[in-house]
């Protein structure tokens, strides 16, 4: 059976965007899901955290931006951060190291880090640690 050009050009088609979807598959494995090469500091990730709230509570929020994982700033533009951390009376003050601990999620490297804030009001301030390919981001800031 012969087949037109119109069908060949589908089928060509159709092997271009599956290259393609591989091809992106491939690399997200490699990259962001378990593709994390960094190993957790001996302090299982407060230095790192610390850092970040120094950084915040120094006016140094670009500077902590940066220790940000890209999750966190596509969920969070940066003048959103901005704003979050000018109406968060929590990061104004020096926190207490609570505790550190490994979070369980399938192949992505997590550490939740716990911090108490007792100025101007309690508050717990936790910061989820992510593991990248080269170093550990913030992937998460919330505060109770």
């Amino acid at each position: 059976m012969k087949s037109s050009a119109n069908e060949r050009k589908i089928v060509m088609i159709d092997r271009h965007e599956i290259a393609a979807i591989l091809l992106v598959l491939f690399s997200f494995g490699f990259s962001g899901c378990g593709g994390s090469n960094a190993s957790l500091p001996e302090d299982n990730g407060r230095s790192i955290a610390e850092a970040f709230l120094a950084d915040v509570r120094g006016g140094k929020v670009d500077e902590a931006w940066e220790g940000t994982s890209a999750e966190f700033k596509s969920l969070m533009g940066k003048e959103s951060f901005r704003g979050y951390v000018r109406r968060q009376p929590a990061l104004k003050a020096e926190p207490a190291f609570q505790g550190a601990k490994p979070v369980e999620n399938g192949p992505l490297k997590l550490v939740e880090c716990t911090f108490q804030a007792d100025k101007p009001k309690p508050a717990v301030i936790k910061i989820m640690l992510a593991a990248g390919p080269d170093r550990w981001h913030v992937e998460r800031l919330s505060i109770e």
